[in-house]
């Protein structure tokens, strides 16, 4: 964790990247941000950018709701700045993703930085 630490207090942005599993954020990234509390005052000092890229197999209005709130609760407590969100609804497979519209939403998240 000290070298992930490290990166993260050296970049001036952390993208949260996630597919989403009933309705919330990867158990992998959700350990990682509870590692946070660790140096949360640390991040808090920085006002880093923020974004949220995710995918998921269900393509219902609602899908996304429950990351969303905690996406910007995090945000909200790490005085980050959210710079955006990707949603991709539908995209249940990689080929799914691929021939969607959200690749080239991504693209343009990070290219209007």
């Amino acid at each position: 964790m000290e070298s992930i630490r490290r990166v993260i207090l050296n970049a001036d942005m952390m993208v949260f990247v996630t597919p989403l599993y009933y309705y919330g954020m990867s158990a992998q990234l959700k350990t990682l941000i509870d590692r946070f509390c660790a140096f949360n005052s640390s991040i808090q000092r920085k006002r880093m950018k923020s974004a949220l890229l995710t995918v998921a197999w269900n393509s219902d209005s609602w899908t996304f709701d429950a990351l969303e709130a905690h996406y910007k609760t995090l945000v909200r407590y790490l005085d980050l700045k959210d710079q955006g969100m990707v949603l991709g609804r539908g995209c249940g497979t990689p080929s799914m993703t691929k021939h969607s519209g959200y690749p080239e939403k991504a693209y343009e998240l990070g290219r209007d930085l």
